[in-house]
């Protein structure tokens, strides 16, 4: 499935609203038109435009397309190949024709402004044409926290290449991304040889390990510390879990170490469903107790030695 990004392609952003998305689109299309512009990517470019501009005008359209890109990023995933779990981003922008043409085209920029040329040239002035070479990948890693990975986010991204020096790339990392994923912006590597498309940017994926919580699967670790009388008891404990303030009403007769489970409160699938929280409970006794505390377990002592007498009468 192919997902382009309609928002570069027409020069907005997420937040724009309808007036801005058809004022962007009135100017690209001036500019594009087949009737106006008979340069070769300009039937490209015009198609693109007018299908983002379909897509993000229509209420409907636009929550699942963002819906879907959201959750695979902007491209194409191969099933079939190694890196099926590989996002795509194609870019868009003031570079746009020169990317068209070296990535879709298969040529230079300034390939294309001689291309008419070529057929005109006498042949003995031609020369042979040389093997097209594909540029290579550039690889790099990303680091991710899982605060990021739960809702998905775009970051920046600052890379040295071949031609250009260092250059910052928008990287749209999507809800539930795992450790170790790879993202692929395509055609941002190396440039080709002899007309050949450019390399991809590969951006390997490390998933920050968390304080607080430790990730399984989909499913978030907690340990949590309760006093006695909580466990006997039980009751609401708040407990902040990745930005989110949730209430937690724990049973009672819990024992040390058992664990408590929450669900819909973990970790993000690719699909934006959420795993399990799971908390691991410690009863502990606090250091420092008043005198009326110690009153009250010296009572309830008491009340656990009758109540074991009463139960060894008995038998």
């Amino acid at each position: 499935m192919k997902y382009k990004n309609y928002y570069e392609i027409l020069g907005v952003n997420r937040k724009s609203t309808k007036d801005e998305i058809r004022l962007s689109y009135r100017k690209l299309a001036k500019k594009y038109h087949p009737d106006t512009n008979k340069s070769e990517e300009s039937e490209i470019m015009f198609k693109d435009i007018t299908e983002a501009y379909d897509t993000l005008t229509n209420e409907e359209k636009r929550r699942k397309y963002d819906r879907q890109t959201n959750r695979l990023g902007y491209g194409v995933v191969d099933s079939n190949s190694s890196l099926s779990n590989v996002t795509y981003e194609f870019k868009s922008g003031v570079n746009v024709i020169n990317d068209l043409l070296t990535t879709i085209l298969g040529f230079k920029k300034d390939d294309a402004q001689n291309f008419g040329d070529i057929d005109n040239a006498p042949k003995e002035e031609k020369k042979p044409r040389q093997k097209q070479e594909r540029g290579k990948d550039i690889i790099t890693h990303l680091d991710v926290t899982l605060e990021e990975g739960l809702l998905g986010i775009q970051k920046k991204i600052a890379i040295k290449t071949y031609r250009t020096g260092m250059k910052t790339f928008s990287v749209n990392v999507p809800i539930g991304i795992k450790n170790g994923d790879k993202i692929r912006l395509a055609a941002l590597g190396n440039p080709g040889k002899n007309g050949g498309k450019n390399g991809d940017l590969i951006i390997h994926v490390k998933l920050l390990d968390h304080e607080d919580f430790r990730l399984q699967g989909i499913d978030l670790y907690k340990d949590i510390t309760i006093s006695p009388a909580l466990a006997a008891l039980g009751g609401k404990y708040k407990i902040n879990v990745l930005g989110e303030t949730i209430i937690v009403s724990l049973p009672k007769h819990l024992h040390d170490l058992e664990l408590v489970t929450v669900n819909g409160k973990g970790y993000a699938n690719e699909d934006g469903s959420r795993g399990n929280l799971v908390l691991k409970v410690n009863i502990d006794l606090p250091l420092d107790i008043t005198e009326r505390e110690e009153k009250l377990y010296e009572q309830l002592l008491k009340y656990e030695r009758k109540k074991e007498e009463k139960k060894n009468n008995i038998k």
